[in-house]
């Protein structure tokens, strides 16, 4: 078996697009879409978070123990969270502690002005649980793509680009022979020349 490479392949400077080219372009807006999708998920929670915010402010009295959505800036970022306000008589002031979704639905208050609506309570704290769970849900799977798409370019931009540049020379070289089959590559051509030849079968 010859290991010459045919003199047409060498002079036809018509390089043909991989036949996959349109399905891989159309990933593009595919990979967009979803983003917008889980964006969309994350923008209907907030909304349903709000008006069970609102219940909540109309269900109970203004007390210790009052259960509110209320928003927390962290690590630069604005999130929701059910708060418990505390009154503190020594410093009369109000504090908000966090609570986690764990305890949500134990910490509805049923003493006496929290007991009529304490059922509706626990109910919209239920839904307030899930709702945050799948809000967070939405906005890993976004931040765990974009991290693995920029984790995989960084790895692998410096590698392609030398694979590149390989890859040119090597054509370069190639497309410089003559049509000869005997011709051989000149000592110009440092990527033939690292080239180990194959035995004919």
């Amino acid at each position: 078996m010859s290991n010459t490479i045919p003199p047409q392949l060498l002079t036809n400077p018509v390089i043909h697009h991989p036949p996959n080219l349109d399905e891989v372009l159309e990933a593009v807006p595919a990979c967009a879409k979803s983003a917008e999708t889980l964006s969309h998920m994350v923008i209907s929670i907030d909304g349903q978070l709000a008006k069970i915010d609102h219940a909540l402010n109309t269900l109970q009295p203004r007390k210790t123990g009052k259960l509110r959505i209320t928003w927390w800036k962290r690590r630069g970022k604005v999130t929701p969270a059910v708060v418990k306000w505390i009154y503190v008589k020594n410093m009369q002031r109000w504090r908000a502690e966090r609570l986690s979704n764990e305890s949500l639905v134990i910490s509805v208050r049923s003493s006496v002005e929290f007991k009529a609506d304490a059922p509706a309570v626990k109910e919209l704290m239920r839904r307030t649980k899930a709702l945050l769970s799948l809000r967070a849900r939405a906005l890993e799977t976004m931040q765990r793509f974009q991290h693995a798409a920029d984790l995989l370019h960084a790895a692998n931009e410096d590698k392609l680009a030398t694979f590149n540049a390989d890859l040119n020379g090597l054509l370069e070289a190639l497309d410089n022979r003559t049509d000869s089959p005997d011709s051989e590559p000149g000592p110009s051509s440092p990527v033939l020349l690292e080239m180990e030849p194959e035995d004919d079968d």
